[in-house]
């Protein structure tokens, strides 16, 4: 029998380790969250020592990717007021002791007059420990994933593909649906949780149109080996049609659609730009592919990747006594790309919401 777990994927641990790409957008978002700190500086030097400076993470794993940005924006917080309270809170739903890990060890954690909360809850959840207390929300690479406790088990099921953005226009609109609709809950959420004048900073990875979606690779060799286990019988067809990974890449149309709807009116959107990340791992071997070393390498790199973010949902899958299948899964996605190494380019749309009322 296949599993009826609920749907509730999370990176691996190693995830932060090897996300050179998500890290890159960073140095994007940067530049705007500083230029933000600028205008608000009166209100900052204002604020008292009692305080608190509110920044949240959310769907920020085990915290890491973001530590850079946040020491960057901290630094500039507290040039203009060095004794204000900075308090973190990340919100994800993997295990606190990944979080714990990074922490222990982050230059983030010795620095003065900063306080660090992790919850373990879905980013669609109510945040009442931060109601109306955030001033600076974050997100890269989490808001693709759906809200699976709002759907049956059988909702995130193909017999073909395992990822919406594989499907036709007309299959796909459903997920699409389902995404918006969990959005604009998630907003909605967002906009009790700012103060007047908090600003949002989430780097959406999107669909960019021409089949240019994050990661499109990955999910597509995945789709292949889940064929070829099928034929093999090593995959029963119950299986085949149950792996599949709950998120959507939304176009940057369908983003600023929902944003223009009467009741996020709440936010100014001072951003909604479209960008691509190439893939930090290609770019540096594309090169060398001559070299089997450097080939093989560069295979192992991105099937590791594309594990991180996969594997949860992957395994759902998979029938109880089966479930060793997903070490052949991931090697077979190994020699996938050492046959055709493919980037794990990265679309995004970059926005810059700010709560005016």
């Amino acid at each position: 029998m296949v599993s009826l777990q609920q749907y509730s994927p999370t990176m691996t641990k190693d995830y932060s380790r090897i996300s050179d790409t998500a890290r890159a957008m960073n140095a994007m978002v940067l530049p705007r969250m500083l230029s933000y700190i600028r205008r608000i500086s009166p209100q900052i030097a204002a604020m008292s020592a009692d305080e608190m400076f509110v920044i949240s993470d959310f769907g920020a794993a085990d915290g890491a990717n973001s530590s850079k940005l946040f020491e960057a924006v901290i630094r500039r917080i507290h040039d203009v007021n060095p004794m204000l309270t900075i308090k973190l809170v990340y919100i994800d739903l993997a295990n606190p002791a990944n979080f714990e890990a990074f922490w222990e060890t982050s230059t983030l954690a010795k620095l003065n007059n900063v306080e660090v909360q992790y919850i373990q809850r879905s980013f669609y959840e109510p945040f009442p420990e931060i109601e109306n207390k955030l001033r600076i929300g974050f997100s890269s690479t989490a808001l693709h994933w759906m809200n699976a406790k709002t759907v049956g088990t059988d909702y995130f099921q193909h017999p073909l593909c395992i990822q919406p953005n594989q499907l036709p226009d007309l299959e796909r609109r459903k997920f699409a649906e389902k995404w918006i609709a969990d959005w604009r809950s998630f907003l909605k959420k967002c906009s009790t949780s700012l103060v007047k004048g908090g600003a949002l900073f989430f780097a959406n990875l999107a669909n960019l149109g021409d089949g240019r979606w994050p990661a499109s690779s990955g999910y597509n060799n995945l789709m292949k080996i889940c064929q070829e286990l099928f034929e093999e019988k090593k995959l029963s067809e119950a299986e085949l049609n149950s792996i599949f990974i709950p998120n959507y890449f939304a176009t940057p149309h369908e983003m600023s659609r929902l944003l223009n709807e009467d009741d996020l009116k709440c936010f100014a959107v001072n951003a909604c730009d479209s960008l691509t990340v190439p893939c930090a791992y290609f770019t540096k071997a594309q090169h060398k592919l001559d070299n089997p070393q450097e080939r093989s390498r560069l295979a192992a790199t991105l099937a590791h990747v594309t594990r991180a973010w996969s594997e949860s949902s992957m395994r759902i899958g998979l029938k109880a006594d089966n479930k060793e299948l997903i070490e052949d899964i991931y090697q077979r996605l190994q020699q996938k790309f050492y046959e055709k190494p493919e980037g794990l380019s990265y679309q995004y749309c970059l926005l810059e919401l700010v709560k005016q009322i």
